[in-house]
């Protein structure tokens, strides 16, 4: 059971008996997923909304389980010019929109929980500050590319302030595990904050030190400039919204507090 509290609270794991199906093919991107006892539940409750509620915890692949079972990370160890990957996300926000990036752990949960927030016009979910070029999920998940699993948040200012979104990205994960986020292990689900302007970087850096003041454990979030982003492959994209591995549809409406569930 992962027990997660608001950003203020802390987060304990105590995942246990965890069941994993592993397709014998990878043609079907839903069946690489872990599937998790059902007699097991995290209870999280968001600061920004302000209701607990259960849901049912999942598990996805750790890092280097692509890796062992041969998938993935060839491809990548091909590529090892990280001057692309490497290089600012010079993509371009529509006319009065701005852009936010952040990795929170699995991008699913943490797309939805942004795709909600008024003002948000566009989520996006991806890859970003490796050292590959156009990685795929596998390569990401081999452990061998160094990238973060991040949604790209397209948003007007004017309608959501950037502090907004900060306060949202605390509550929705805990900012003291390193390269874990419950029974999610490695290094595409460590903590970060991408920013694109220096008003994103003061506020990101207040912010944390704001939050270290309320937990006795060490914040290991980093807050790094926005680099090159890879959209991650369409099954990705709004993955709960459009129904998740079991096709139970979540709400993405503005306001929205209905628990999420993870994996779907």
């Amino acid at each position: 059971m992962t027990i997660c509290g608001a950003a203020t609270s802390n987060c304990y794991n105590t995942t246990s008996n965890v069941l994993v199906f592993i397709s014998s093919s990878l043609s079907s991107p839903a069946k690489t997923k872990f599937l998790p006892s059902l007699s097991r539940f995290s209870v999280r409750h968001s600061c920004f909304f302000a209701q607990t509620r259960p849901r049912i915890g999942f598990n996805k692949p750790s890092m280097n389980l692509f890796s062992r079972l041969g998938f993935g990370g060839a491809r990548a160890q091909e590529n090892t010019d990280s001057s692309i990957p490497q290089g600012p996300d010079d993509d371009i926000p529509a006319p009065g929109q701005q852009f936010a990036q952040f990795g929170a752990g699995c991008f699913w949960g943490v797309e939805l929980a942004f795709q909600r927030i008024p003002g948000v016009s566009k989520t996006e979910v991806g890859y970003t500050q490796g050292s590959v070029d156009n990685p795929t999920y596998e390569d990401v998940c081999s452990g061998t590319t160094n990238h973060s699993e991040v949604v790209r948040i397209h948003y007007d200012p004017k309608a959501c302030g950037y502090e907004n979104l900060l306060d949202l990205f605390w509550a929705r994960h805990d900012p003291t595990t390193l390269n874990r986020q419950g029974g999610d292990v490695g290094t595409q689900y460590r903590s970060g904050i991408y920013y694109y302007t220096p008003e994103q970087e003061k506020a990101a850096r207040e912010s944390l030190e704001q939050q270290q003041k309320q937990t006795n454990r060490k914040i290991v979030t980093e807050i790094l400039p926005a680099k090159k982003f890879y959209r991650a492959e369409k099954y990705h994209q709004q993955y709960l919204e459009k129904g998740g591995r079991f096709g139970f549809r979540q709400s993405a409406a503005k306001g929205c507090n209905d628990p999420i569930r993870c994996y779907g």
